[in-house]
């Protein structure tokens, strides 16, 4: 990971377009009351795509490409416990068994310059709605906007808070409110939650329920944040490749029960719980995994892990101090949980190379110097089934 993470001075979102050209294409909302939608509040953002503008999300590729560490698909086994340093009975790593499942965020590593680019960069997306009628874009540009905004506070909110061990227990915006209920966002004149752009404005509009695995919730049990920001051209693909790993990981379905996002997003895509929702398996299941599914006879709400998805399990150098160890100081406990995290990762990559759910390829995992070793791309999910 490198020292700079972000690039820096202020961020500005570039729409490709002149003022002028956004100020014409402004539209007012006076929609009615949506049944779709439990008020008025939100029925607004109901969709109805009429104009051809585009969002240029290249600053947060940025972002997101060197943030984000990328732990490739689920091996579908337990972590094992991370084992005390030698000399010292402190444990410096993140202990979750599911902790090599789903991409991480060295959250020790950014900065308040970091956090500052991250607080301008989703004020500029607010700005947008006050330029333009989000509901007018074209359906995937609504979507990749909802992702974007939605997951990049997410990111700016643990940041601002960190150390966090569970993000979903921080208390943020001006009423002290948990994480996913507060307030954060001014949108189209409209104060609005996380929650709410889940809940309230994509998945009553937006029929496909991959949409789900769009939204990274802070935590390892929620869908994995992507390296990448989503856009009107890659949104499908993404979402396609966010299902698959997820479906097909312990944090979606094990022992006889599945995620509670499923629950969560039970009354847009899956009325009828369990039958819905195997046909919604069904899609993206490796088949040893479906076969699995099978054997439950009935599907219950699993235990959902909270914990941060940070690579160093949240605590951070303001809570794990340093110590000494066989008489020598540990000036960096934080690097040292990077790099055994990082090992880890390089351990799971070898293990789906012997499941065959990867192959060498072009994806480097590991030191350059290791480069040709460990050069890895995914198996495509219609292989992955058929292995």
């Amino acid at each position: 990971m490198p020292p700079s993470i972000f690039h820096a001075g202020i961020v500005f979102i570039s729409l490709g377009l002149s003022t002028n050209v956004l100020a014409s294409n402004v539209t007012a909302t006076e929609s009615a009351v949506v049944s779709a939608f439990p008020s008025v509040e939100f029925a607004k953002f109901k969709p109805e795509p009429k104009s051809e503008l585009k969002i240029d999300y290249a600053f947060l590729d940025d972002i997101l490409n060197n943030l984000v560490f990328l732990t490739g698909v689920s091996t579908r086994q337990i972590a094992s416990k991370p084992q005390a340093i030698v000399g010292s009975r402190l444990v410096w790593e993140h202990t979750s068994p599911l902790r090599q499942e789903g991409n991480k965020i060295p959250f020790s590593k950014i900065n308040q310059t970091h956090i500052a680019t991250l607080q301008e960069y989703k004020r500029e997306l607010e700005d947008l709605s006050l330029s333009i009628d989000i509901a007018s874009l074209s359906k995937k540009e609504q979507l990749a906007y909802w992702i974007n905004l939605h997951n990049v506070t997410v990111i700016m909110l643990i940041a601002e808070n960190y150390p966090v061990l569970q993000p979903s227990k921080m208390q943020v915006g001006p009423q002290k409110d948990l994480l996913h209920d507060a307030k954060v966002f001014s949108v189209g004149g409209s104060k609005i939650s996380l929650r709410d752009i889940r809940e309230n404005i994509v998945f009553p509009n937006w029929k496909d329920a991959k949409v789900m695995y769009g939204f990274f919730q802070g935590d390892i049990g929620s869908p994995s944040l992507q390296g990448q920001a989503f856009n009107a051209g890659n949104t499908e693909t993404l979402l396609q490749q966010n299902a698959n790993e997820f479906v097909n990981s312990l944090r979606s379905f094990s022992r006889g029960g599945v995620s509670k996002i499923y629950k969560d997003a039970e009354r847009f895509y899956f009325p009828n719980f369990e039958k819905d929702l195997r046909d919604h398996f069904q899609q993206y299941m490796w088949d040893e995994v479906y076969e699995e599914l099978s054997k439950s006879r009935n599907l219950s709400i699993n235990s959902y892990d909270y914990e941060i998805a940070d690579m160093e399990g949240g605590r951070g150098s303001g809570v794990i101090g340093n110590v000494t160890v066989n008489g020598k100081p540990v000036t960096d406990s934080q690097s040292y949980a990077i790099a055994s995290y990082t090992n880890q990762i390089k351990d799971k990559t070898r293990v789906l190379l012997r499941q065959g759910k990867i192959k060498r390829g072009v994806v480097t995992v590991g030191d350059e110097d290791e480069a040709e070793e460990n050069k890895t791309e995914p198996v495509r999910a219609e292989e992955a089934k058929n292995n």
